[in-house]
């Protein structure tokens, strides 16, 4: 197969060394097609002081060199060890180079793949069911059918579920996913139970795997389900889906969930590392009774997610939850998921935790919950009006590193710029930020307001897209790279009005894309911003154009 077309169909893990939302998972794919990735002229490193790849840097050295090297010269092992440390996009890029390479990075390209969308659900099982050479690499499998592709021009069909369940048995059941370790399942329902089955059957070093649950299957778990018939997990993870919430006027709330399912967690204690498990329906409904979880003893346990599991802040249920979170002292990871609410108590024991680094939820959660000293990491799940003072609710937060916030700006009383000084003021060791608005952004303004945060290197921003909005996105782009020197990698999405779930889900109806890349230009030192923006015109057309441009000081 064409390694051109496998580019198009699958989507592969970004190396990436930040992941602002641990417990979701990202929607980004492709790499090698997909217009949210930026086109690069410096290969990222793991380990900059170990290995630096440069592609202008090694172009000048072999210029100057008088041996030439070849490529028939470089043993196989080493290629590999190189490709180790390369993105899946240099990784692809180097396999057309020659069938030598095509072949040798195969495990490579096709380790972790995520079917991120209704199309490339479609089109890439159909490529599997035929090329069974490319699924004997997978270690990772996430397929999210019956989603959107992210573009307001997109008219993807919806896709039948079952057909996908079904192409996914026949090529698990013919032995052809010997690697595959880990399986995530996003789609409107719960699989067929065959297919937990198979997997456990012909999968066998599948030790990590998760699915969400529709309307239909709400509440039809057995305990002779195959899903609870694993053992020896690394992960679990079970949630309802987060892109349709129901009300539960039809159905019975806080259902007990099937003995056989706890007995499978608990059984697993000396091999779990990440547990999800949220039942929220809609406002305070909540399907399944989780509270067996906190009976639970897993020492390796590094990351946790949970929906509502208690009704009240009863002293009780305090010493109940600080029980369980004094036991796990390897966490590093904890997410309030849907209405899951701890209290102070609660809280105080969560963030002496010695491990823990990040934590996503309300921020009417982390209130007078004490110094946040230890947090490296918070995703902020609620929208915050301009006015919000962050500072006095979470105190002096200089050691965080990466945070990620939605505002409102929609009435605009308040000056954007105000609010970023308010906020930048009290983390000011930012070094990444994800900032979502509902509302119009003024980029100008951020741009002067990331001036308090000297040593961010990465941004994503999402907001309403405007028409007429005044200066270009690129315009708007060399301004920022301009005014903030450290910043190395940035995002721009201009979306419709979007809602709430969008955020949280990480998929967005997007208008314009626009992803930058800051370098040092080889032979000069000028700094150049490398360009790749991806939008959708007037006539619902796609557009998309990479190019370089330099950046100007600004006097």
């Amino acid at each position: 197969m064409d390694a051109r077309r496998t580019s198009k169909l699958f989507g592969f893990r970004k190396n990436t060394k930040s992941q602002l939302f641990p417990f979701t998972e990202q929607t980004t794919s492709t790499e090698s097609s997909d217009p949210e990735l930026p086109s690069r002229s410096l290969a990222l490193t793991r380990n900059s002081s170990n290995l630096s790849v440069t592609s202008s840097s090694t172009t000048l050295s072999f210029q100057r060199s008088s041996y030439h090297y070849h490529l028939e010269n470089i043993p196989d092992d080493l290629l590999c060890e190189i490709a180790s440390w390369c993105t899946p996009t240099t990784i692809f890029h180097s396999s057309l180079a020659c069938k030598r390479l095509a072949t040798l990075f195969q495990p490579y390209l096709y380790n972790f793949v995520d079917l991120a969308y209704t199309d490339l659900c479609r089109s890439g099982l159909k490529v599997f069911s035929q090329r069974p050479t490319m699924t004997r690499y997978i270690k990772t499998l996430i397929l999210k059918p019956n989603r959107n592709s992210g573009w307001t021009n997109s008219s993807d069909k919806s896709i039948d579920e079952p057909w996908i369940l079904d192409c996914l048995e026949r090529i698990a059941f013919t032995g052809d996913l010997p690697l595959l370790t880990t399986f995530k399942w996003y789609g409107k329902e719960l699989p067929k139970d065959s297919l937990w089955l198979t997997l456990r059957t012909h999968c066998l070093n599948i030790r990590n795997i998760g699915t969400s649950v529709g309307q239909k299957t709400l509440q039809a778990f057995k305990s002779d389900d195959q899903l609870f018939a694993f053992r020896n997990l690394t992960g679990f993870h079970l949630f309802t889906q987060i892109l349709e919430r129901w009300t539960m006027i039809n159905y019975q709330m806080d259902r007990d969930l099937p003995e056989t399912l706890w007995k499978m967690l608990f059984d697993s204690k000396d091999s779990l590392e990440e547990l999800t498990l949220d039942g929220t329906c809609f406002s305070d409904a909540n399907a399944w009774n989780l509270k067996p979880v906190f009976s639970g003893r897993w020492p390796r346990l590094r990351r946790l997610a949970l929906g509502n599991v208690f009704n009240d802040d009863s002293i009780d249920n305090d010493k109940i939850a600080c029980q369980f979170l004094q036991e796990h002292p390897s966490l590093e990871q904890v997410s309030s998921l849907g209405n899951m609410s701890y209290s102070t108590t609660t809280m105080a024991c969560l963030l002496t935790l010695p491990k823990l680094e990040t934590y996503q939820g309300k921020l009417q959660q982390l209130k007078s919950s004490g110094e946040l000293t230890q947090i490296r990491n918070i995703i902020l799940t609620d929208w915050f009006s301009p006015s919000a003072n962050f500072g006095d609710i979470l105190g002096d937060l200089h050691h965080l590193e990466s945070l990620a916030v939605c505002v409102n700006f929609v009435d605009n009383l308040q000056s954007q710029l105000d609010f970023y000084k308010r906020l930048f003021a009290k983390c000011s060791q930012l070094k990444y930020l994800e900032l979502s608005s509902t509302s119009w952004l003024s980029l100008r303004e951020l741009s002067s307001g990331l001036r308090l945060v000297p040593k961010l290197c990465s941004l994503t921003v999402t907001r309403v897209h405007k028409m007429n909005g005044g200066n270009s996105l690129t315009k708007s782009a060399l301004l920022i790279a301009a005014q903030n020197p450290s910043l190395r990698e940035f995002k721009i999405r201009d979306v419709p009005v979007w809602d709430h779930l969008d955020q949280l889900s990480g998929i967005f109806r997007t208008k314009l894309l626009g992803c930058y890349t800051v370098d040092q230009h080889h032979l000069d030192g000028q700094r150049v911003l490398n360009v790749q923006e991806t939008g959708i015109g007037a006539l619902r057309q796609q557009y998309s154009r990479i190019f370089t441009r330099v950046i100007r000081d600004i006097p």
